[in-house]
């Protein structure tokens, strides 16, 4: 029987887990909004291998979703921003770059921090993950995901 509630209870918590945490990342997208950007992407830069427009699908224990990244280099260093549904932008903070790849963090609308780090799987692939530090109460333990991105290639001119 203790058996029995234990796994009941374990299923509540991963239900209240995955609606509460479905109900914060609906507050970063609106799935009713128009895709990102899709043209933009600059050349492949063997210098500054990040750089560029990327796309791809971010996994949640939640689901999946389309996402959108653009890295630029100014003075040797990168910057970066999401780029939302609609044509927002979100910077990515604290953007570094390391022997393993990138890092960078972004505000959750709920409270916490999302940290994302990336590395290059080939020169026109990254795969990485991300996960909730400082997450509310209700978000515990903390979401984690991975993502997998392509550079967007730049536009061909006509």
């Amino acid at each position: 029987m203790h058996t029995r509630l234990t796994t009941l209870a374990s299923a509540v918590a991963l239900a209240v887990l995955s609606q509460t945490t479905a109900a914060q990342l609906a507050r970063t997208r609106d799935p009713s909004a128009a895709p990102g950007p899709t043209g933009g992407g600059i050349p492949r830069d063997a210098q500054h291998p990040y750089a560029g427009m990327w796309a791809g699908i971010r996994t949640m224990p939640v689901g999946a979703g389309e996402i959108r990244f653009q890295f630029n280099v100014s003075d040797g260093k990168y910057s970066g921003a999401i780029l939302h549904p609609g044509g927002g932008r979100a910077p990515d903070n604290n953007l570094t770059q390391t022997a393993d790849g990138l890092t960078w963090e972004s505000p959750n609308s709920g409270g916490g921090t999302w940290v994302y780090r990336v590395r290059l799987a080939s020169p026109d692939s990254m795969v990485g993950t991300l996960v909730l530090r400082d997450p509310p109460p209700n978000l515990q333990p903390a979401p984690k995901g991975t993502l997998v991105l392509t550079r967007v290639a730049p536009e061909k001119s006509k």
